[in-house]
């Protein structure tokens, strides 16, 4: 009787052997295969863990890089509009200039005026200057154009603005966040009113001499939110490459936690196929043994 217990009980040990090897080889193949040491969170818990974590960190890390990306794409648009409306105050600086001489005839004054009407047009047009679908100047809304057109009834430099004061800002970290936009009359509303005065003034055919202080402030109050532009557009792209580094770092430690080491997998494959094969080899006497020795016990 002990002897047929004992045979039993190694066959029952054998049997378990066999069965967990198997389930080593299969788990070794399909890491092999799949390239992944981590595909299920019994696999490793803790890892399962770390690998959730991770994932909500790259995820956090994408956010931040759309939001540099929309500032990035703003900002740029900004500075190109923000170049084109200080020449636009040059110009109309040197037209008050030329017009301002005591030989200049009032028609000559009035004609000169239509070039500074269509210099607060274009101006005027910048300021509803838009990105995908977004006013760049009117806080990225999109209801509707923040500035009104000059043949308004009613028209005034000072009312010309109807868009949101609040300014657009994006977060970029977790503790940082960045204005974007700046309200549209405090960009242009100086220059407005110095076009708009000069435009007036030549029109009556009258000397435009005083417009020249206001103009050359104008284009300093552009020159000055041109710089600001510029210095964030400096931090964007320090960040941009801040978020690429942790991208990469982030990506680089998941593929640790998740990714299998093929090289460690195909040596654990080998190593776990020759034990099974040296079970196998081990166990066959037992299994030679009749079956129904067992079952008279």
């Amino acid at each position: 009787m002990v002897s047929r217990v004992t045979e039993r009980t190694l066959l029952a040990d054998f049997l378990n052997s066999v069965g967990r090897l198997r389930r080593q080889q299969v788990a070794a193949q399909n890491a092999l295969s799949s390239q992944k040491r981590l595909r299920e969170a019994s696999d490793d818990p803790v890892g399962a863990a770390r690998s959730t974590s991770l994932r909500g960190e790259a995820k956090e890390l994408d956010a931040y890089r759309n939001s540099v990306a929309l500032a990035t794409t703003t900002l740029g648009a900004a500075d190109g509009v923000l170049g084109q409306a200080h020449d636009i105050l040059i110009r109309a600086r040197e037209i008050a200039a030329g017009m301002s001489s005591g030989l200049v005839t009032p028609q000559a004054r009035q004609t000169a005026a239509e070039e500074v009407e269509e210099l607060e047009r274009g101006l005027l047009a910048l300021g509803n200057t838009t990105i995908a679908g977004r006013y760049v100047f009117g806080g990225l809304a999109t209801s509707g154009p923040p500035f009104a057109s000059l043949d308004d009834p009613g028209f005034s430099p000072a009312t010309a603005y109807t868009g949101p004061v609040a300014p657009f800002a994006v977060r970029m970290a977790r503790d940082e966040t960045m204005r974007v936009t700046t309200s549209g009359d405090g960009v242009f509303g100086s220059s407005l009113a110095a076009l708009d005065d000069l435009r007036q003034t030549l029109a009556a055919g009258n000397d435009p001499s005083a417009s020249l202080s206001a103009l050359g402030g104008a284009a300093e109050d552009i020159r000055q939110e041109r710089a600001s532009v510029g210095g964030r557009l400096a931090r964007l792209q320090a960040r941009n490459t801040e978020i690429a580094t942790a991208v990469i770092a982030t990506k680089t430690s998941l593929g640790g936690v998740e990714d299998a080491d093929l090289t460690a997998t195909i040596t654990e494959l080998a190593q776990v196929q020759n034990a099974l094969e040296a079970t196998l080899t081990a166990g066959s006497s037992l299994l030679q043994t009749s079956i129904l020795d067992f079952l008279r016990l």
